[in-house]
């Protein structure tokens, strides 16, 4: 008789415990931004943008001058083929690999996964990302936020409710801190990026 009271007691404690643990948790505030909203407002952020796409189009023209000049390399070389001795032969072929070699590893230095488009993208954006991290923890501190999810990352937000769009309100703070002239980046007024929040 006293195991079953002892374990009526257990249940009914952790029942308890579970009711007290799931009202905590709804009492939580759950907050998501947009943070590529965000960074398409921001005149740094367009300004970074700006100066990646001039290196991407100037390291483009000089992987299109290697490729022209491979390519009529390679049409010479098929012209003239049949007056060439074997070692003439053999030697423009070592140059036209060679030609064919150093395009790829110019557009992998450029362009590969640790190449140096992606090192300056970082080095341009870090600062404005920090900056952004550093105003959305404001804002969630500000309002009571236990999480603030970023809808344009890769974690996964299969429903969000609109009123608990931080966006704007992150937005707003970031632009607040820029010198008058920056804030309105051509605008006479930012858009309403918040559909309806607080």
């Amino acid at each position: 008789m006293r195991k079953q009271l002892y374990f009526a007691f257990l249940v009914s404690l952790s029942a308890f415990g579970l009711s007290t643990a799931s009202s905590e948790v709804r009492a939580q505030k759950i907050g998501f931004i947009d943070s590529q909203a965000i960074l398409d407002q921001l005149p740094e952020a367009k300004d970074a943008k700006r100066r990646l796409e001039v290196l991407t189009v100037e390291w483009q023209n000089e992987i299109k001058k290697k490729r022209d000049a491979l390519d009529k390399m390679v049409r010479e070389f098929q012209a003239k083929e049949v007056l060439y001795t074997d070692e003439i032969k053999q030697q423009k072929r070592k140059e036209m690999m060679d030609a064919d070699k150093a395009i790829f590893e110019y557009q992998n230095q450029k362009f590969g996964v640790d190449g140096e488009y992606f090192r300056k993208q970082s080095e341009l954006m870090r600062p404005i990302q920090d900056k952004l991290y550093s105003a959305m923890r404001s804002v969630a501190i500000d309002n009571d936020y236990e999480f603030v999810f970023d809808r344009a990352s890769d974690t996964l937000l299969l429903y969000a409710n609109e009123t608990h769009n931080l966006t704007q309100k992150v937005l707003d703070r970031l632009l607040a801190s820029l010198p008058e002239r920056d804030r309105t980046g051509g605008q006479t007024s930012a858009p309403n990026l918040e559909g309806g929040g607080k």
